[in-house]
């Protein structure tokens, strides 16, 4: 039961540290590159070029995404380990 808990709660936390890190740094990347706007390729005097901005954003979203809750996930198993273990010596 208490498993089932701590493997719950690893999974809310990691996912949810994953998308706000993924969707703060994809936020601001996008929008950076909007504003740079390396040759005219995110928006020209036509107006906003919504597929370009649109393919730079998933491109940033999903590898952050992954990385991040994969990363904050055996952080939080290593932190519960390392609890686990610590108060048993104790």
């Amino acid at each position: 039961m208490i498993l089932k808990k701590r493997i719950k709660k690893l999974l809310l936390a990691s996912l949810t540290i994953g998308s706000t890190s993924a969707f703060i740094l994809t936020l601001i990347i996008t929008i950076w590159e909007w504003i740079e706007n390396p040759s005219g390729i995110f928006h020209n005097e036509n107006g906003t070029n919504w597929s370009f901005v649109y393919d730079t954003a998933i491109s940033w979203f999903v590898p952050t995404f992954v990385n991040v809750t994969v990363i904050s996930a055996i952080i939080y198993f290593l932190i519960i380990v390392f609890k686990h273990f610590y108060r048993n010596k104790l």
